[in-house]
């Protein structure tokens, strides 16, 4: 029998994403990319060992903070004056290098905590016990990397920390310090990258150990094959749970945020978030395949009519309109890419709904281990009497969110006469309804996923 890997690569991987130091708080390896493949690798494992179920838990909150951190950054490069940035900059650091660091120290303590308790289970001395008086190899680099965190975000905050309390005296005889941050910052990337690459073999060197111990890799395989099969359903649990976690942040990705006329976040990216979700739901073909094939076409569409929307809006005037026939080509043909996206989106939230609602029907609810055509009738009726006003609503907020977005994207750059002035400069405030409104259908739809998974997770609840 050939021994698996059981995620530890995933883990060895996201581990790799902190070793790096960053420059300004830009980090050239996020770490949130790395907590995410840390979290991957531990379902195996945290199946059957319920330490590692809590680093799994404490790596995805710190992956949220991370990902909160880039966002920031991203609003902060790509609208606020020079002196404006360099002081959100400070700020950014300064708490990603307090909050972030604690989340950090937890989670690394929690993972090779739970490592411990799991080689300790299966009897690896070498790995966990040591002789009186001396650590084991697992705790040494526990507190290797404990102590690499906190000295990494110490050295590299300093240099904020200082141009941070000299910007009182910017004005006096004082040497503005943020005049020379950029050779600040270099002088402690150096060794912070000597201390990173120093752990980040001690890292390489335990995991090729664990690894090449076949006897404990085996071990393990056969207990995680052993709970697999006493609990079907966690499988089936884990594919929907993935797939919803996708639909809800494709969902969040179409809020249209916009600076400087820019969608930072663009529809794109919500559309491939939200067709990898259709394509992990299956169901049957008649319903699954419209709403995959929607999701790709919005997609597509989403990408050409933003791209043409920022075009034009960011080149004309709505005053140009009737000045040019060019410009009143490429207007008409912004107007066809918005409506096209518009009737394709609501065909796709109609096709996705049923996809819903037909997953609620075959795995919705507990079931007895023996059934007739009564009972399915009947559980396919209690299904629709309780999901079918939550389904409906769904689809009269998303129907708001997105005629709301294509009249602002769109109707505001209106041919700039006297009669439709006041029309355009309404339109130009739906900017507000428009991500309120965007934002409030994606919890709403969230909210609805949360319903439907917990639903699926009655039907395995006495496993």
């Amino acid at each position: 029998m050939k021994a698996r890997p059981m995620g530890f690569v995933l883990i060895l991987i996201g581990l790799c994403f902190f070793f790096n130091p960053y420059m300004a708080a830009i980090d050239v390896l996020p770490d949130f990319i790395g907590c995410l493949l840390i979290a991957l690798g531990l379902v195996p494992s945290s199946r059957v060992f319920w330490g590692l179920k809590d680093a799994r838990r404490r790596f995805l909150i710190l992956a949220a903070l991370d990902a909160v951190k880039q966002l920031m950054l991203v609003f902060i490069f790509s609208n606020t004056a020079l002196g404006e940035q360099e002081v959100l900059l400070l700020i950014v650091a300064f708490l990603s290098a307090t909050v972030e660091t604690l989340f950090a120290v937890l989670a690394m303590h929690t993972l090779f905590g739970g490592l411990a308790w799991m080689l300790d289970s299966f009897g690896r001395k070498d790995l966990v016990t040591a002789p009186v008086g001396s650590r084991s190899r697992t705790e040494r680099l526990a507190r290797f990397t404990v102590i690499f965190i906190i000295l990494k975000e110490a050295l590299l905050l300093l240099p904020e920390f200082a141009a941070l309390l000299n910007s009182t005296y910017v004005y006096s005889n004082f040497v503005n310090l943020y005049d020379y941050i950029g050779l600040m910052r270099a002088l402690v990337i150096f060794p912070v990258l000597g201390l990173g690459i120093a752990w980040l073999c001690a890292v390489i060197s335990y995991f090729i150990r664990l690894l090449r111990d076949r006897d404990f890799m085996l071990d393990l395989q056969q207990q995680y094959t052993s709970y697999l099969s006493s609990h079907p359903g966690v499988r089936i649990m884990a594919r929907y749970f993935l797939a919803l976690l996708l639909l809800a942040f494709g969902a969040f990705f179409l809020t249209d945020f916009y600076l400087d006329f820019k969608n930072i976040i663009s529809d794109t990216v919500g559309g491939c978030l939200l067709l990898a979700g259709v394509l992990l739901l299956g169901a049957k073909k008649k319903v699954w395949l419209p709403a995959a094939v929607s999701a790709m076409l919005y997609t597509v569409i989403a990408a050409i009519s933003g791209a043409k929307s920022y075009n034009f809006v960011s080149s004309h005037i709505g005053a140009d309109i009737t000045r040019s026939e060019e410009v009143a080509a490429q207007y008409t043909e912004m107007w066809l890419f918005a409506l096209f996206e518009l009737l394709v989106f609501l065909a796709f939230l109609a096709f996705l709904l049923l996809t819903l609602r037909a997953i609620l029907i075959k795995w919705g609810g507990y079931r007895p281990e023996h059934t007739d055509a009564d009972f399915e009738e009947r559980h396919e009726r209690r299904i629709r009497d309780e999901f079918d006003w939550y389904f409906i609503k769904c689809y009269i907020f998303g129907f708001i969110s997105a005629l709301l977005s294509f009249l602002f994207d769109y109707i505001k750059t209106w041919p700039d006469t006297e009669k439709l002035r006041y029309f355009a400069r309404l339109m130009e405030a739906l900017w507000i309804p428009d991500f309120i409104m965007a934002l409030f259908f994606a919890v709403y739809f969230s909210y609805l996923l949360t319903l439907v998974f917990a639903k699926i997770g009655e039907r395995f609840q006495y496993e």
